[in-house]
């Protein structure tokens, strides 16, 4: 492989320049070390797209190499859904359970993190080693730790690892369980999603330390949270800016996480009623679904659809929950300008809908920067605008 020896200082120094110019980089020292990091050793195959054509530095060398220095995220690594379900095509369908985060949202989250020389960091989520090189880089080795639920990738990256010559702790384990025996960390990064701050990073974090987190549901998948703790609490603001990391998952081999299991389908209605409320504007609202998945516990999809009512295929927006509720609502409306709504279930999940609708419009329709989760011993939340205001919604929302 001579030719990203040849070549790849250029496309790194190439790739920094671009995360500077769109201001992801600002500390002369980040962009040193994404100039200086050799992306190509940790991912010698990749997806840009699951279910698109493989990438390799041995078949594809050139459209490779371009990929490996692109500002994207590359997909190493995915499994059959453990259900056998399959494409439109008949294709197995494969979920993505690896990847190497894009460069410029780990610039971003470093950057937001404020990690700085002397720091202790622990990163949740090894994936390639490609993030934990850009730490090394940063700040030595001896203060990394890394940790991943998968054997095969912890071997991988530490190989390519030590061609660079690091060698960081790496562990074997739950990212949930954090890496106690190496603590207290300064900042903690997280590149898998969780649906709340697991107890063991609090523990484990040194007083005044951060942790940056996609802690998310399933509607709004994106917000990464910035937190701080004080005394025993840890609070913080979610971030505009996206994330939308894989799930952190219990089981090496399953790619689903507990919640993410699909129900069985309920076959009677259990209610029928009509809406004024409007059903396709909400399915583009990033921040109303946001806010909708800390109403509903375990929303698992909302979307366009066409489904059988009355006899005939109707255009609707559906809504499911990982408990078989679903809805139903009509996207046309009757001539008395209301929209038919169908649920089933043990939950009516629309009427939840319009309870979250008025307070999204009662707050002025908040972005998520408005909102924040504290964490403490006794509970975890997220808050709107204030942590002592009187909106506040509990975690997991899954």
């Amino acid at each position: 492989m001579t030719q990203p020896v040849n070549t790849w200082r250029e496309l790194a120094r190439s790739l920094a320049d671009g995360l500077r110019g769109s201001g992801d980089l600002t500390d002369p020292a980040w962009l040193a070390a994404f100039a200086e990091t050799p992306r190509h050793v940790f991912v010698p195959r990749f997806l840009l797209t699951v279910g698109g054509p493989e990438l390799s530095a041995a078949v594809d060398p050139e459209p490779w190499l371009k990929a490996v220095y692109s500002d994207h995220a590359l997909t190493t690594e995915h499994r059959p859904h453990p259900a056998g379900w399959t494409t439109t095509d008949g294709a197995v369908l494969s979920l993505p359970t690896s990847s190497s985060t894009s460069p410029g949202l780990m610039a971003r989250m470093v950057e937001r993190l404020e990690v700085r020389t002397g720091h202790r960091v622990l990163e949740i989520g090894t994936g390639t080693g490609y993030n934990a090189a850009l730490l090394c880089h940063r700040l030595g080795a001896d203060k990394v730790v890394s940790v991943d639920l998968n054997p095969d990738l912890i071997t991988t990256a530490r190989n390519a690892l030590a061609t660079l010559g690091y060698t960081p702790v790496l562990v074997v384990g739950d990212g949930g369980d954090g890496v106690p025996d190496h603590g207290p960390y300064d900042r903690i990064i997280a590149t898998a999603a969780v649906p709340a701050i697991p107890a063991a990073w609090i523990d484990q974090l040194a007083p005044g330390g951060k942790i940056i987190a996609n802690v998310r549901g399933e509607l709004a998948t994106g917000p990464l949270c910035l937190l701080t703790k004080a005394g025993e609490k840890v609070s913080g603001r979610f971030l505009p800016m996206g994330g939308h990391f894989m799930w952190m998952r219990p089981e090496v081999d399953n790619p689903l996480r507990p919640h993410q299991v699909a129900s069985a389908a309920t076959a009677t209605p259990t209610a029928r009623s009509t809406t004024r409320l409007a059903p396709l504007p909400m399915v583009d609202d990033a921040d109303f679904r946001f806010l909708l998945q800390l109403h509903i516990h375990g929303a698992e999809s909302l979307y366009r659809n066409e489904v059988m009512i009355d006899g005939g295929r109707q255009p609707v927006v559906t809504l499911c929950a990982s408990d078989g509720s679903r809805a139903d609502v009509v996207a046309e409306s009757t001539p008395a300008g209301t929209h038919h709504v169908v649920q089933r279930g043990r939950r009516r999940l629309w009427d939840t809908v319009e309870t979250a609708w008025r307070v999204f419009a009662d707050s002025g329709r908040p972005d998520v920067g408005r909102f924040g989760v504290s964490v403490t011993s006794g509970e975890q939340f997220v808050w709107l605008d204030q942590p002592s205001g009187w909106l506040r919604w509990p975690l997991p929302a899954v």
